[in-house]
């Protein structure tokens, strides 16, 4: 675990102009889709660059950094969409699970009484040299 830690510091010093969405190698799109009167589905898409990956919500604790969303102030499982692939990584050595190119994932909600659904997502992504410290992404949907 201390290896993690001293490998987010010292990759947040030096990509720290690369954090945020803007300027990210993984660019995220939130859109949310009625399924019937009452129930809504959140898609959350994350675009990776070439070479760029982001990890699976169920990689294995020793690794990297899962990605980990909350939906209205509640940490939320969402079902992942996209293939997973798991293989060793040598800079966390462990096996980790992964996404490349695009990742989905989805979360069914029921509609409440507020106008929106509010969340975010909070990733790491790496390229197989290098990994940028957490970046956190929110949204804002209307119902």
């Amino acid at each position: 675990m201390w290896r993690l830690t001293v490998l987010i510091i010292f990759f947040s010093t030096l990509f720290s102009d690369l954090i945020g969405q803007k300027n990210s190698p993984v660019n995220w799109t939130f859109s949310i889709n009625k399924i019937s009167e009452s129930d809504y589905e959140i898609t959350a898409t994350a675009k990776m660059n070439p070479s760029w990956v982001i990890y699976s919500q169920f990689t294995d604790d020793a690794g990297p950094i899962p990605t980990f969303f909350l939906v209205d102030g509640k940490e939320s499982k969402f079902e992942e969409k996209s293939k997973v692939i798991k293989e060793f990584d040598e800079m966390f050595d462990v096996d980790v699970m992964k996404f490349k190119d695009t990742a989905v994932f989805t979360q069914k909600i029921k509609k409440s009484d507020k106008s929106s659904v509010t969340g975010s997502v909070e990733f790491m992504t790496c390229d197989g040299t290098r990994c940028l410290p957490p970046a956190e992404v929110t949204f804002d949907l209307k119902f």
